[in-house]
């Protein structure tokens, strides 16, 4: 499967789960079942299935090489995670779902994300002063791209009928937290494979809004994909290190 870029030759390979980058195969790293256990919603599905499964492949750096000085100037990596369809025990996969650190202004480093192939459903979640939770569902399809923003846990979870293949662009130097999620049994919300949204009851008063995504207005969509739009134009990304930024389009 190739995927369309002016500035990289990209095809994934979906028998063997490998990525190729220019002609040479990209390491992975694979998110297996059993390192899933704390945030699935049937708690007892990993009990009886192969834990060795592998439910995600996280290709970091993708094209760092060909163009690392741009990506080296603003501390920027991009990268390609690609989710099997998988039945989790009733749910739709998903990632583990993880925090980022807060960078200035009391806002955390905000991340985003394309969808090369196939249909997802991101969960964004912020907890609030009281206690509530204010929780996002924004589905995508081939083509979008959706902002991770600043101070919201987020999940990718595949509701394709085949794989799903989403990029990103975010910051290169801080770890993400997972502990947030784990501790609470996973994210706000469960999609199950029917596409029944279920509560997670160890959060409370939760705030949900649905929506579609969105053309962002400050990017350009007239190239193939972000990757190209950034080496271009990092400058359009600048929100990525300064969430700061984002203010003056109402997204914080």
């Amino acid at each position: 499967m190739k995927i369309i870029s002016n500035l990289l030759d990209l095809e994934f390979d979906e028998n063997g789960m490998s990525l190729k980058c220019d002609g040479v195969n990209l390491a992975a790293d694979i998110r297996r079942l059993n390192e899933m256990s704390d945030v699935l919603f049937n708690r007892t599905f990993i009990n009886t299935s192969n834990k060795n499964d592998p439910l995600y492949y996280m290709f970091r750096g993708v094209g760092f090489d060909k163009n690392s000085s741009v990506f080296e100037a603003h501390t920027i990596r991009y990268d390609i995670t690609v989710l099997n369809h998988y039945d989790l025990g009733g749910e739709f996969n998903k990632t583990l779902g993880h925090y980022h650190p807060i960078v200035e202004d009391s806002l955390s480093y905000p991340e985003i994300y394309e969808v090369l192939y196939g249909e997802v459903l991101y969960i964004l979640q912020r907890a609030n002063e009281d206690g509530s939770y204010d929780v996002k569902l924004i589905h995508a399809k081939k083509g979008d791209r959706v902002i991770m923003l600043p101070n919201y846990g987020h999940i990718t979870v595949n509701v394709g009928s085949g794989i799903l293949i989403e990029a990103n662009l975010v910051n290169s130097t801080f770890k993400s937290n997972y502990n947030p999620m784990k501790q609470k049994r996973g994210g706000a919300v469960y999609v199950l494979g029917n596409n029944n949204i279920v509560m997670n009851r160890n959060y409370n008063d939760l705030k949900v809004d649905y929506s579609e995504a969105t053309k962002i207005d400050f990017l350009d969509y007239s190239r193939p994909t972000i990757y190209d739009e950034y080496v271009a134009h990092p400058e359009h990304f600048e929100f990525l290190n300064k969430p700061s930024l984002l203010k003056s389009y109402n997204l914080v």
